[in-house]
């Protein structure tokens, strides 16, 4: 049987998906342009990807 129908990705329960998967593709990009290691990368994915997150929350989309 399906869920409800979803009328916005606000109701989703995959909206906040979008900021892991952001903050993933930074790290490996970051571990591939520099010589940092995994654990900086993955810091610093982390880090932009919350930054997105802080910032799409107070234009009020979240």
């Amino acid at each position: 049987m399906a869920g409800p129908e979803l009328k916005n990705f606000r109701d989703s329960p995959w909206r906040y998906s979008q900021f892991v998967l952001l903050g993933v593709l930074l790290a490996g990009l970051v571990k591939w342009l520099s010589p940092l290691g995994w654990l900086s990368s993955l810091a610093i994915g982390a880090a932009l990807g919350l930054a997105y997150f802080l910032f799409e929350k107070k234009r009020g989309v979240i």
